[in-house]
């Protein structure tokens, strides 16, 4: 699969050319690093619509087998939460790695994207946590057992989540201290 080590100029330019205007903005940030023989880390930073989501990272996979980094969401507080999928491409080879970073809001009426565990089955973990923790439901995914949180749990309560109330066995104590907590404040 792998084929020539594209730059993130380059990289960019073969995304927009398959996704158009679903790209909404992208940013390139270069990291030096060393005194002596200073090297440089890539980061391509792009936002996506929604809908485009699947066939983004579908086009990241024609470039390379991407190593996956992290995929991530984050309740602002808002109408929607922010999905945040981390990749490398080219990540064998020492300074040559470029990360793409993929981010798009996902309104909360419709907590819905493809699972991509047929594309990467490393993917399951982080996904199965996003859905146990913030409710967003991935269509395809195969394992839908609980990792953090008891068999038990209530059924729509989700710990991340914002507008999350009403579940005493629910704990959020995220501004206080295990000292505050432990005198009852």
């Amino acid at each position: 699969m792998r084929g020539e080590l594209l730059t993130p100029e380059q990289v960019i330019e073969r995304l927009r050319d398959s996704l158009g205007d679903a790209i909404l903005s992208h940013e390139m940030k270069e990291y030096t690093m060393g005194v002596r023989k200073k090297k440089a880390y890539r980061e391509i930073w792009i936002e996506i619509d929604r809908s485009a989501f699947r066939k983004a990272v579908e086009e990241i996979f024609k470039l390379d087998y991407p190593h996956l980094h992290f995929i991530m969401g984050e309740d602002g507080g808002g109408d929607s939460i922010k999905m945040i999928y981390g990749f490398a491409l080219y990540h064998g080879f020492p300074w040559k790695q470029v990360s793409i970073v993929l981010k798009f809001d996902l309104p909360k009426s419709e907590l819905v994207l493809p699972t991509i565990t047929d594309l990467m089955p490393g993917a399951e973990t982080n996904e199965r946590e996003i859905r146990e923790m913030l409710g967003i439901e991935f269509e395809g995914l195969k394992n839908k057992r609980h990792l953090f949180l008891p068999d038990d749990w209530p059924e729509g309560k989700y710990p991340w989540r914002r507008d999350e109330y009403g579940v005493e066995d629910m704990v959020k104590h995220t501004h206080k201290s295990i000292k505050e907590i432990r005198r009852g404040e």
